[in-house]
């Protein structure tokens, strides 16, 4: 009995020691927890990769998505109206941005990864973190154009063209023609130019405006401008339109005639010199200069000046002596300039001249 014993301690000492020679050896990172917390756990090690965190998969507009679903118009939106403004402002409006996004331009969405390429994700990446660490850089590459980044610039400027300059309007027959043609454009141009002849100058004319006016923009963007996408910053470019392509908004020869004597400013605005010298709107500017004198006179005689009285006096007073009149300033409505006297408002106008305050003189005061 007592061998018996002895043999079972004996062998439990050799199980305990082939227990012990096998932790000191086998402590591998096959079989520990540290190990299998890297392939089958959501801890540490996994969480770069199934967490939902804000570093990686989250849709707001601070920060972007580098794995999981493609960016939404509105999530793109939302970041770059928060992240891009002043100066590096990409869209005058959210309502724009959307606009711009889902109708104008048509992007894709893309994949959450992306960081370069004509997508909406790629968009949303650099107007999230990256444009809250670098705005002046990263903007432009959320932006309409792209920057050439999100998307070459021949990238953005055919998708465009073909979508928004079509049937009448068409400036290409497919992408491949557009494509040759923008090879050879300028691209030394910024993100956002309408005008010079550059692809940038064709991208904007070719983006909103051309979706709201085909008629107008398209051939600003076509392979060979009319106008507008033209010469360069270093050379001028005369405007040699017509008259009759203008719609006049506002007329102006003295200082503050039309401001404060003209009660009719439509037909004032749409009238000539012509007319002032047919007396159009003399009865008018003569009944003003009545009402302004009604109310001030008083406040003139008390701060010890003397006004001109009645109102057709003023108007007839000359300026100095053997000088014009009031009236003749006036009518026609033209800023004069006679070479032979000395200059200074109201014969011409030098850019020190007080003219508000010579205008007021000689239509409330006594020039005499």
């Amino acid at each position: 009995m007592k061998r018996r014993t002895t043999i079972l301690v004996l062998v439990a000492s050799v199980a305990l020691a082939a227990c012990g020679k096998k932790d000191d050896n086998n402590t591998t990172p096959n079989n520990t927890t540290s190990n299998n917390t890297t392939n089958n756990t959501t801890t540490t090690n996994n969480a770069t990769n199934n967490t939902t965190t804000p570093t990686n998969n989250v849709t707001s507009p601070t920060n972007n998505v580098t794995t999981g679903p493609p960016a939404t118009c509105d999530e793109y939106c939302d970041a770059v109206m928060a992240n891009c403004t002043g100066d590096d402002a990409q869209y005058s409006s959210r309502d724009e941005c959307v606009d711009y996004c889902a109708n104008v331009a048509g992007w894709d969405p893309g994949t959450g990864a992306d960081t370069e390429g004509n997508t909406v994700s790629c968009r949303a990446y650099h107007a999230g973190d990256p444009a809250i660490a670098d705005s002046v850089t990263h903007c432009p590459h959320a932006g309409p154009t792209g920057a050439n980044v999100c998307g070459t610039w021949c990238d953005n400027y055919c998708e465009l063209a073909l979508a928004n300059c079509t049937g009448a309007n068409q400036v290409y027959a497919d992408e491949a023609t557009c494509m040759t043609a923008c090879g050879a454009f300028d691209a030394t141009g910024s993100p956002g130019d309408v005008k010079y002849d550059t692809v940038q100058c064709r991208i904007y004319h070719a983006g909103a405006p051309a979706a709201t006016d085909p008629v107008t923009h398209c051939p600003h963007a076509q392979e060979t401008p009319t106008e507008v996408c033209v010469g360069s910053a270093s050379t001028f470019n005369f405007v040699t339109n017509v008259p009759a392509d203008y719609t006049r908004v506002d007329r102006m020869g003295m200082p503050a005639i039309s401001t404060a004597l003209i009660t009719n400013k439509g037909a004032y605005n749409d009238g000539n010199p012509t007319n002032d010298n047919a007396s159009m709107f003399a009865g008018e500017i003569v009944g003003n200069l009545a009402a302004l004198h009604n109310a001030l006179d008083d406040d003139l005689v008390a701060a010890t000046l003397v006004p001109c009285s009645p109102a057709t006096a003023c108007v007839g007073q000359q300026i100095v002596a053997g000088g014009p009149t009031v009236g003749g300033l006036v009518i026609p409505d033209t800023l004069k300039i006679n070479p032979t006297t000395a200059s200074g408002f109201p014969n011409g106008r030098r850019l020190a001249d007080p003219v508000m305050d010579v205008t007021l003189a000689i239509i409330l005061l006594d020039m005499t």
